[in-house]
């Protein structure tokens, strides 16, 4: 996590505070706050909260830097692009509304889907509708028979999840 690391401590040191001065301001030890800030850790809210105020950085900003680092260039602008031509159904997530229209497209429907790749019809039915992480295997397995990229599935997942402003952030670096 090379730019989150990197922005707190300029952050920090533009505040003349050191990141153990900065732990105990925030409530946490020293050790917590180095690994989240390596990114071995996440963040916790409570951590977040007390800490943007010192550093003076909104949170979008902030989260802009953890995508930064999480996320290739090519997704983060993909996401973006998606995030302003999709608008799924109320309450419908991208990632949902993209899927389904490829299989619409190919004459598929999620249990054809489920067949093919050979995975269980209620679990994949979950992670298209958000309700459990969608993982690496299974998107691995989907990209082909939608006939698209992985990064181009993770592209969904990360404009479901972040707001345009933070991914505009990511990409200022």
């Amino acid at each position: 996590m090379a730019i989150l690391k990197e922005k707190i401590d300029k952050k920090l040191e533009e505040k003349g505070l050191s990141r153990y001065k900065a732990a105990k301001l925030i409530g946490c030890a020293e050790s917590t706050l180095n690994k989240m800030t390596r990114g071995e850790k996440p963040f916790s809210e409570k951590v977040t909260k007390k800490l943007l105020p010192i550093i003076e950085t909104t949170e979008e900003e902030f989260k802009g830097w953890i995508l930064a680092d999480k996320y290739p260039e090519n997704v983060l602008k993909r996401a973006i692009e998606v995030k302003q031509e999709v608008k799924p159904d109320t309450g419908m997530l991208i990632l949902t509304a993209k899927i389904d229209s490829y299989l619409q497209q190919k004459g598929l429907s999620r249990t054809g889907l489920s067949k093919v790749i050979g995975y269980s019809q209620g679990k994949l039915n979950q992670m298209i509708k958000g309700d459990e992480p969608i993982s690496p295997l299974v998107i691995s397995k989907i990209a082909p028979i939608l006939e698209v990229t992985e990064d181009e599935i993770i592209s969904w997942i990360v404009a479901d999840k972040w707001s345009i402003e933070a991914l505009r952030v990511a990409l200022g670096f």
